[in-house]
Parts: C-alpha cells; structure tokens; sequence
C-alpha cells in the first residue's frame, strides 16, 4: 500500500514537472491559416535555432529549459526561476518566424486581391523587440555607471591630494617669510653691540 502512495505520489510530481516546462509551448499556438508543411525542413531548424539562441538573452538569468523541435516547432523556453518566458515580443523566435511564413502565406493565397491582402496586414503583429540588443544596452548602462562612479571618486582622490600639497605649501611659505624679519632683527642688534663698544673704547683712551 505505502509504495503504491509514493509510486503514484512520484509519478504526479513528474506530470507537474513536464506540464511547467512545456507551459511556455502550450501557451503559443499556430496563427489561423499557417500551413507548417509549406516550410522548408532547413528553415524550420533555422527557426528553432533562432529560437535556442534567443530565450537565454529573454530570460536574462539563465535558463532551466531551452528546447525545439523542427518537425513540429514545438518548443520550451524555462527561466532559471521556473517561469515561462513570453517570447512572442521578440524577433528570430519560434512565433516570429511563424508570423513572418504566415504573412506569406496568406498574400498569397489571396492574389490580385487588395482586400484580402489589407487583411493580411493588419493580421500580422509580429515581434519586434530584439533580446540580445536590450541585453547588451543592459549591460553597457550598468558598466557605464560603475566607471562613473570610479572616476568620480579618483576625482575627489586627487582633489583631496592637491588640498594636502596646497596646504603644507603654504605652511611652508609662512615659515620662510617669518625667518626673513627674525634674521633682520638679529643683524641690527649685532651691529648696534659693535657701535656701542667702539665708543666706550674710545672714551677710556681719551
């Protein structure tokens, strides 16, 4: 009884498990009208190729799952957290592929046919953003930031050191101007003494 409870236990995590990591494939569905047997197999592995490349650059802090299949474009993009990223915004993923093939499609299945292909257009929202860029932009603000906070601080560095310099200067110079009157104070003294011994020599020998 008790390894037929843990038998069934294990085998409701496993199912949890797979339902999370496919999440992000069964929330994506394919656009009415889109024919996946019109794609050629080398642009569907072009596609889920794109797709790998892009979901580590969307998720931004790894990824616990990054899967696709060409044959049927299903897919798994699993953040590091557990979550599901939404890849639909973002350019050379699964449903922008998909959206782009989809376009082309239905142009052409409705030649000489303004109406049906005004449609088309406004059927078509594709992504747009592009993960990698706003990765690297990410990137570069936050090193941007650190080398100016760096300078900043060598800056107040070296003003702080010119301060000290300025000030022994200056100290030094005030020095220098008071041993010049000391030493002129000493130098007419002596010469005063000398005159008044002349003068009493002088004196005793008259």
């Amino acid at each position: 009884m008790l390894s037929s409870i843990v038998l069934f236990s294990t085998l409701v995590v496993s199912a949890l498990g797979q339902n999370s990591q496919n999440s992000s494939a069964a929330a994506y569905t394919f656009p009415a009208g889109f024919n996946i047997g019109l794609v050629k197999p080398d642009e569907l592995n072009s596609w889920c190729q794109g797709q790998r490349n892009q979901c580590p650059a969307i998720c931004k802090t790894g990824t616990k799952q990054n899967t696709c299949d060409p044959s049927t474009l299903s897919f798994s993009c699993v953040c590091a957290d557990g979550s599901s990223a939404d890849v639909s915004p973002f350019i050379q993923t699964v449903p922008f592929y998909v959206c782009e093939a989809n376009f082309g499609q239905c142009i052409n299945a409705h030649p000489d046919d303004s109406v049906g292909q005004e449609a088309c257009k406004k059927a078509a929202k594709c992504g747009n953003k592009n993960a990698t860029a706003l990765a690297m932009s990410s990137s570069t603000t936050t090193s941007a930031v650190a080398t100016h906070t760096m300078n900043m601080a060598t800056t107040t560095d070296s003003d702080s050191d010119k301060a000290v310099t300025s000030s022994v200067a200056a100290a030094s110079t005030t020095t220098t101007n008071a041993a010049v009157p000391l030493g002129g104070m000493l130098e007419t003294a002596s010469t005063g003494l000398l005159a008044s011994v002349m003068f009493l020599a002088m004196r005793l020998v008259m």
